[in-house]
């Protein structure tokens, strides 16, 4: 699931809370009473989520909706005048939108690092004292420009806090536009604190800000669900499907479909030559020219192997994607160190590709039969596509090696081999 259906499922779940906030006094008395006690029960919920899957972030962003809860609706309400809703409100309105991005900026270690997670309980805890400290110690006048109100009728928090929520907001917008992969939970995040800006606004409508706050609890778990499914299911190096997904997605493949097997030609003496790093950036990059497939689905098979399914449709049909593919992969140029200077280089691939057919029936049996066609294509030369069952064409040249540096000494490029159906097949 891309970033996109992310922010539609979140943008859903955030305008269906706020359409429903003004009805909640015609809801059923049941329901009613119930409500205050959501927001603790998804949040307890999220927790034991989080703990199990060694998230702390989200932890800590759940503590803080549950405390800020607490503290509106057990103390906010009351006449106390070193407790009242002239003083606790404004403040804890400008605090909650620091802390949700307090806890973002905090890089993720998880519950296991023991000294870490009491280091931010501590923090967190520390709040408490300090909202207690301002409220007795704080000068009038300050509490006057803090409680300000925003001049709107239809705004009714505080100016500060207004504008301090409006100024997170833009950077957890900001930061998530810079962020190369951001996790599903920093976009959350952001309409977590629209919607807590709404439940604040309508506080003193019954039952507006714990309902606002339970869809708040709601998102943030439904986000942990969606990251863990992205860790499971996505390879971390290059950011495609894993083999998980592959698997996965034979269940719906029907009867008319094509797979081809990919392999980056001697990967094994070029990571010997250039090393484990240049190896990986090979890998992105191969990654990245195979996601540029528009019919078909990539995925990282596993090493220096990837597989493309490509759903209805026959090897004929891809093919010209897959050659645009080869070809763009073997004329790209990369700049890498060796012995202390930069040299220019470049990859092949070899493709093995296969239709299901009578006597390849199921997914894994016509995966295998790819298979066997990118051992012909390695055995004819590589940086080829070979279609299994059929003649081998000549629609490349055999080289001896599939990397040239810009050095007057070429590196052989001993093959790699790896047993395949009972053959070893050439890197």
């Amino acid at each position: 699931m891309g970033p996109l259906k992310h922010i539609i499922w979140l943008l859903g779940l955030t305008v269906f809370a706020i359409w429903q906030m003004p009805n909640i006094p015609n809801w059923p008395l049941a329901l009613q009473k119930l409500l205050p006690w959501l927001p603790y029960l998804i949040a307890g919920l999220g927790i034991f989520v989080s703990v199990f899957l060694n998230r702390l972030q989200p932890i800590l962003i759940l503590a803080s909706l549950v405390l800020f809860n607490a503290g509106m609706q057990y103390f906010v309400p009351q006449a106390d005048v070193s407790l009242s809703a002239i003083t606790l409100y404004p403040v804890l309105a400008l605090l909650l939108p620091l802390n949700l991005l307090f806890w973002l900026l905090f890089p993720e270690r998880g519950v296991q690092d023991k000294l870490y997670v009491l280091f931010q309980l501590v923090l967190l805890a520390a709040q408490a004292y300090f909202v207690y400290w301002v409220m007795v110690n704080l000068p009038l006048e300050y509490w006057r420009w803090i409680a300000s109100p925003s001049g709107y009728d239809s705004v009714r928090l505080p100016f500060v806090a207004m504008l301090t929520m409006v100024a997170v907001w833009f950077l957890m917008m900001f930061r998530n536009a810079l962020l190369s992969h951001a996790k599903v939970l920093d976009q959350t995040v952001v309409f977590v604190l629209i919607l807590m800006a709404f439940g604040l606004n309508a506080f003193y409508q019954y039952g507006a800000l714990a309902w606002t706050s339970a869809f708040a609890a709601v998102m943030i778990l439904l986000s942990l669900i969606f990251d863990a499914h992205h860790i499971a299911y996505t390879d971390q190096l290059t950011g495609l499907k894993g083999r998980r997904a592959l698997l996965e997605s034979f269940l719906g493949l029907g009867r008319k479909y094509s797979i081809a097997m990919m392999d980056i030609d001697h990967f094994k003496s070029f990571n010997d030559t250039y090393g484990h790093d240049v190896g990986d950036l090979v890998l992105r990059t191969v990654a990245q020219e195979l996601d540029m497939i528009a019919t078909g689905q990539v995925y990282r098979y596993g090493g220096e192997e990837f597989t493309v399914v490509f759903k209805g449709k026959t090897p004929e049909q891809v093919m010209p994607a897959l050659e645009t593919v080869r070809k763009a992969i073997e004329s790209r140029v990369l700049n890498v160190p060796l012995n202390g200077q930069e040299v220019e280089t470049h990859v092949t691939v070899s493709f093995g590709l296969a239709a299901r057919d009578a006597q390849h029936k199921k997914p894994h049996e016509v995966m295998k039969y790819a298979d066997d066609a990118l051992y012909q294509a390695k055995e004819a030369g590589r940086n080829r596509i070979v279609i299994a069952g059929e003649p081998l064409k000549a629609t490349k040249p055999k080289t001896k090696s599939n990397t040239r540096t810009n050095t007057k000494s070429k590196t052989a490029r001993p093959g790699q081999k790896r047993q395949t159906a009972g053959r070893k097949r050439k890197a």
